[in-house]
């Protein structure tokens, strides 16, 4: 669990999780509001881990990962609360070998659904499945599905460090869509778990639709094609992007697409270590046949947050 100034968040969320049993492991991006002490009065067994400064949700894990000995590895959200039995669902998924990563039913605090998995556009966008939709009984099969959002995901440790782990310069998001992506090139399955259930409150510590959302979700998008996808889809992404700045700028928002446009930069600086991550990481199925198979058209669910 990452987080940031979310003392008030935090009792919900492990008052919820500590009940399955788990080991929890907070890492704590150098919060100024009272986190350390709330954590070492209230909850004692939760081990801690003091980052020195914000290394973004990407960061925080990857500095737990370093230290995690266990074979399986949760990601939970500090606005989740999950519902019992959560885990259990969660373990009894990743049984078969070839399953890396399993993911939570996320429902909005009114019942909505949150997320039933993630699904990748063809433009390469990541969205939640089912993103305000009711909670019915189109979300109650088991699916295999494209990347396991983040906010309440269980992961096999080793297959998860035998693809490289989590760049921790993603920051805040697509860093579950690289994750996954990365996952499923290498052979691996990723799978919905509609038993896990976690109720979400989407967004708490960063907000929807900011302008630090902006800069995040479109430079990590095009940090997640340059590594995982067929180079006609990247190249298409990245050629596409100045057009779509220019279009963002005359016709939405100023502010945004000067966003859009310090996203490019940071984009093409990291470009180079991209390019060596892409052929860093065993990769078992070919890059088109993973498009082919799971990249669907945009249905209008909310882009990955």
């Amino acid at each position: 669990m990452v987080t940031w100034n979310g003392a008030h968040l935090l009792p919900q969320c492990l008052d919820a999780v500590l009940p399955e049993g788990a080991r929890v492991v907070v890492v704590d991006n150098a919060s100024t509001d009272d986190t350390i002490e709330l954590l070492a009065e209230k909850y004692p067994a939760v081990q801690v881990i003091r980052s020195p400064n914000n290394t973004g949700f990407a960061g925080g894990v990857a500095q737990a990962l370093e230290r995690i000995d266990t074979a399986v590895t949760v990601l939970l959200n500090n606005d989740a609360e999950v519902r019992p039995g959560w885990l259990a669902a969660l373990l009894e998924a990743l049984g078969p070998a070839e399953v890396a990563a399993a993911a939570s039913k996320l429902v909005l605090p009114d019942g909505r659904i949150n997320s039933a998995g993630g699904v990748v556009s063809p433009a390469g966008y990541g969205h939640d499945r089912g993103f305000g939709q009711p909670d019915d009984v189109r979300y109650d099969t088991p699916a295999e599905i494209m990347y396991g959002c983040g906010a309440a995901l269980a992961l096999k440790t080793a297959a998860v460090r035998e693809v490289g782990g989590i760049d921790p310069r993603f920051f805040l998001y697509y860093e579950d869509v690289d994750l996954s992506w990365r996952l499923r090139l290498s052979g691996y399955s990723v799978r919905y778990v509609p038993g896990a259930v976690v109720v979400h409150q989407h967004s708490a510590s960063t907000g929807a639709g900011s302008l630090l959302h902006t800069y995040y979700t479109e430079r990590n998008r095009l940090a997640t094609l340059t590594v995982c996808a067929s180079a006609g889809l990247a190249l298409r992404a990245v050629a596409r992007y100045p057009l779509t700045t220019v279009s963002v700028a005359l016709f939405e928002s100023p502010a945004k697409a000067r966003r859009r446009v310090l996203a490019y930069l940071s984009y093409l600086g990291w470009l180079p270590a991209l390019l060596r991550r892409r052929h860093s990481f065993p990769r078992r199925v070919a890059r088109r046949d993973i498009e082919q198979r799971f990249l669907t058209p945009d249905t209008g669910d909310r882009s990955v947050s």
